[in-house]
């Protein structure tokens, strides 16, 4: 099975829930003119309004496929997918929300998020499920009996959450295989073997085989899904979202290698 070693970031979100955000209706065109022009000077790219309604407004950088999105119950700040443009997504948060707990006068969160949604690149959906099951910390708890053969496990989508025992921390792990629409269920044989040893269609096997190689570097079509939700629940006044960025992202890391490499030392 090729797979990539690493994951492939796919998704990042940054969420953000408070009390108390009624002035939203009152400054909502307001707040987007500013924001326009503070995260403009963040990423140097241009920002466009999309809409303005009691249940919340949107604002777009296509250049950097992110949105953000808010009214008088949160903030949420969502790319993707991430492509190649660069982006400082933790400064970009900071922004935006600063932007908003000043207009909005916001004095108590309820809540901070924070989602890494990465992909293991594979050339079939047939070769996602595989490694769903090999890297599933219950792949092995079911054989079952049906007639004269046994039932093995196909695929797994788990789901685990980690808490402290306050539960003011915690985290969400979801694992299992994804695929989009375009890609195939089955890798044709051909791909499979290398291209030399082929009677016939030797270049074109090449051809094919370092275009999915490539593929599953940049933008797989199938591969292993980890979606890691990281929160804070009833962060303090004074939580910065750097500071809340920049543990998410080491915890969300030690959670997916601690994931991957069980599996890989079986």
């Amino acid at each position: 099975m090729a797979t990539r070693t690493k994951p492939v970031p796919r998704q990042r979100i940054f969420e953000a829930r408070y009390e108390h955000g009624y002035r939203y209706l009152d400054r909502c065109g307001e707040l987007i003119l500013i924001l326009e022009g503070a995260l403009g000077d963040v990423t140097g790219q241009l920002w466009f309004p999309q809409e303005m309604v009691p249940t919340g407004a949107r604002l777009v950088c296509p250049e950097l496929d992110i949105t953000i999105v808010f009214h008088s119950e949160r903030l949420i700040v969502d790319r993707n997918p991430i492509g190649e443009v660069e982006c400082d997504f933790t400064e970009l948060a900071a922004t935006a929300l600063a932007t908003i707990k000043g207009r909005l006068d916001l004095r108590k969160w309820m809540r901070f998020g924070s989602r890494q949604v990465n992909v293991i690149g594979t050339d079939s959906i047939e070769e996602a499920e595989q490694l769903s099951v090999k890297f599933a910390p219950v792949a092995d708890w079911q054989n079952t009996e049906s007639g004269d053969a046994t039932l093995q496990p196909r695929d797994h989508q788990i789901t685990s959450t980690f808490e402290l025992a306050d539960r003011k921390k915690g985290a969400r792990v979801r694992t299992g295989p994804y695929h989009q629409v375009s890609a195939p269920l089955q890798l044709d044989p051909r791909l499979k073997s290398p291209p030399h040893l082929l009677p016939e269609g030797q270049h074109e096997v090449l051809l094919d085989q370092l275009r999915r190689a490539k593929q599953r570097e940049k933008a797989p079509e199938a591969g292993l899904l980890i979606d890691i939700d990281y929160y804070w629940v009833g962060p303090s006044e004074d939580a910065t979202v750097r500071g809340f960025l920049q543990e998410a992202k080491r915890e969300s890391e030690r959670l997916e290698t601690a994931y991957l490499t069980r599996r890989e030392q079986r």
